[in-house]
């Protein structure tokens, strides 16, 4: 047997574990061989449990991701100065103790899935062929094979999002002409490669193209755990509307709802909305991370430091939408209308296992309805803005019919994302990308003066490039801004 070489994940290898995932059928892996070892179509399939597993790390939407889009807004803030992830709320990072594992995450499950996707197409198919996936699902090689790729370009998509996100300034701030990150779209075989930072518009280009792939190759079915045509289609949808492209966004959500409502999926009732959170996989979330409680970030998942309240509601947020609108469904979801550590009720227990394991929901029907909402009503479009609003705004326990047009604004849009996805992480994303101000009026006195009401002219709404980074590659440059300070 000839000897295998393989590439590692990197710093994620010493985070992740190799274990079996019960729930895929199959065991995930961290490390691809490199010459030669992928030759079945199952064997893909392993990849990408791989890419999966890497997802519940701490230091992506296991906890990090979620923080971060929170605390770096008006409606959380970390419970004391001790808290995990107290740097994001207080922006208290420079040049060279900025976050690191954004970067790590990117950079490693990318490289794997770039395997991945070269390695794919060299599988030589008998299209009508039936084969029986791990899953026990029939189907023929075509569609397992698509559906495969389509998983590996949305998933690959969402990773540069999140980065250019995070490292680039808003697109529609400057046209997407700021720096975010390199796109790492090839696999490389030079061990010495030292990428350079591409623009947030090439960015956004390189996303949209993964996505539009994926959107034509993924199935339309519900897949536990795993990435399906709807949930490609509200981040299709969802990186529309930060591009400023509104048109779309709306054509890709409202297609998006008309599918995934055929397949079964729809938004949760009044009545469900404070108990459903405990059932995964449910009739709202078209995608949700998979934690168990052998593989979970356990005490450093978002789960764990939601209840150990290292992030708690504002007295701002807690007053306006959970104390004195005590109609809205979603008020139930802040632990208490008089504690002092108002935390997030969206990770408890599910089935057998403790809060620290909850599975971590990603996409949901609510946000395809917001977006179609967001996008219509930035046409100028009220009575589809009214259509797609009206379900979600039901939430309140109010009518949407009672409100004029005139009072039919995107602030109003805007207020429903806040409610509907507090605690999941987009406020400081909904709000810097609409050039809206975050207002923060209570906060720590470790808080500076220059975090305290800020809009994306703030130089730390974006991350300095790991100083690791910066050391190590002669290629990349820094946010200039941080040079300065």
């Amino acid at each position: 047997m000839k000897k295998i070489k393989y590439i590692a994940l990197g710093v994620l290898a010493t985070l992740l574990s190799g274990c079996g995932n019960d729930w895929l059928d199959l065991q995930s892996s961290t490390a691809i061989e490199t010459e030669g070892s992928l030759t079945e179509l199952r064997d893909f399939e392993f990849v990408l449990n791989g890419a999966y597993s890497s997802m519940q790390s701490s230091n992506y939407y296991g906890a990090d991701m979620v923080c971060y889009g929170d605390l770096t807004g008006d409606d959380m803030k970390s419970y004391k100065s001790s808290s995990t992830n107290v740097s994001y709320y207080t922006f208290k990072y420079n040049k060279t103790n900025g976050p690191s594992g954004f970067w790590g995450m990117y950079y490693g499950v990318a490289k794997n899935l770039n395997i991945l996707l070269r390695d794919i197409e060299k599988i030589e198919l008998v299209p009508d062929r039936e084969i029986m996936t791990p899953k026990q699902e029939k189907l023929t090689e075509q569609v397992y094979h698509d559906d495969l790729k389509g998983e590996a370009l949305a998933i690959r998509a969402l990773l540069l999002f999140d980065v250019t996100r995070l490292y680039g300034y808003p697109y529609l701030k400057d046209n997407g002409a700021s720096l975010a990150a390199p796109i790492i779209d090839k696999v490389v075989e030079d061990k010495n490669f030292k990428p350079s930072r591409n623009t947030t518009a090439q960015c956004y280009k390189a996303i949209t193209d993964d996505l539009i792939e994926a959107v034509k190759l993924l199935r339309p079915v519900k897949k536990e755990g795993k990435i399906n045509k709807w949930a490609a289609m509200t981040l299709l949808s969802r990186v529309y509307l930060y591009m400023g492209n509104n048109g779309e966004a709306y054509n890709v959500a409202t297609e998006a709802i008309k599918g995934a409502e055929k397949q079964g999926y729809k938004l949760w009732t009044n009545d469900e909305y404070a108990k459903i959170w405990a059932t995964p996989f449910n009739s709202e979330l078209l995608f949700e991370i998979v934690n168990l409680t052998t593989d979970s970030p356990g005490k450093s998942s978002i789960g764990y430091l939601c209840t150990k309240y290292n992030l708690i509601a504002t007295e701002k947020y807690w007053k306006k939408y959970m104390k004195e609108k005590s109609d809205d469904v979603r008020s139930q979801m802040v632990s208490t209308a008089s504690s002092s550590k108002p935390f997030c009720l969206k990770y408890p227990a599910q089935g057998d296992k403790s809060y620290e394991d909850a599975n971590i929901p990603i996409f949901r029907l609510s946000e395809l309805y917001l977006n179609a909402a967001e996008a219509a009503v930035k046409k100028d479009d009220i009575t589809n803005t009214r259509k797609y609003l009206k379900p979600i705004y039901a939430r309140t326990g109010e009518n949407l019919d009672d409100l004029s047009d005139d009072a039919i604004t995107l602030d109003l849009v805007l207020e429903q994302r806040r409610i509907e996805f507090w605690g999941e992480g987009q406020r400081f994303f909904d709000l810097i990308r609409n050039n809206k101000k975050v207002e923060r009026t209570d906060y720590l006195s470790e808080v500076p003066e220059e975090a305290r009401s800020f809009d994306w002219n703030y130089y730390k709404i974006v991350l300095p490039v790991p100083n690791h980074e910066m050391e190590y590659n002669e290629n990349m440059v820094q946010n200039p801004e941080y040079e300065l300070h």
